[in-house]
């Protein structure tokens, strides 16, 4: 049987893509009781993070001082988050459910990498995202909802079209996405949620 590793693959990431990867991460490691005491304490984790968000967001307007103090805080979640994925790969004991769990990627036996049914990307103007999902066959609509992250109301968008784009969202905040497809079957289930900073 196959053991598997974590993996810190996240560190190849775009800093936007990194960001929300390492924000997915410590929600499903938030009283996870399999991950009960990390090497990295959460809540310090997530501070690294937020203040790695806000850099981001400061390093918009493209100043030099800016885009080094974005450097500085990725070289900092990078460095925790590194252990993070160390911690877990420890606990996990080369589990893959166990390592998926948290959030964290495992290392796989060689095969076609699968794509993500659903990728978030930046709009073409501030406050917008674009959220694109493989398209299913058949699927007459898709059904997307949206909602500020450590909320619990979802806003509903209806399109007919795998993509989709979001506006009027507020700069710097973190909103969670899923989407469902709709087939001559009914409503498909949500696929699993991911995470985007708006910048």
């Amino acid at each position: 049987m196959r053991k598997f590793k974590a993996v810190s693959t996240f560190t190849r990431l775009s800093i936007v893509e990194k960001a929300s990867f390492c924000r997915n991460v410590i929600i499903k490691m938030t009283n996870n009781a399999t991950f009960s005491a990390p090497d990295v304490p959460l809540a310090d984790a997530l501070d690294a993070l937020n203040a790695f968000d806000a850099a981001i967001l400061g390093a918009k307007d493209g100043g030099h001082t800016a885009i080094s103090i974005r450097n500085d805080c990725e070289k900092v979640v990078d460095a925790k988050f590194i252990l993070l994925a160390k911690y877990v790969d420890r606990i996990a004991a080369g589990d893959e459910t166990t390592i998926l769990s948290s959030g964290f990627n495992v290392s796989r036996q060689p095969s076609t990498p699968s794509k993500d049914t659903l990728t978030v990307s930046d709009g073409a103007f501030p406050g917008s995202i674009h959220p694109k999902r493989i398209p299913v066959p058949n699927a007459g609509s898709y059904w997307w909802q949206i909602r500020l992250a450590g909320t619990t109301e979802w806003i509903t968008y209806v399109s007919t079209q795998s993509s989709i784009v979001i506006s009027d969202l507020t700069v710097g905040a973190v909103y969670e996405i899923q989407v469902a497809a709709v087939t001559s079957q009914g409503q498909q289930p949500f696929c699993s949620i991911v995470t985007k900073l708006v910048v």
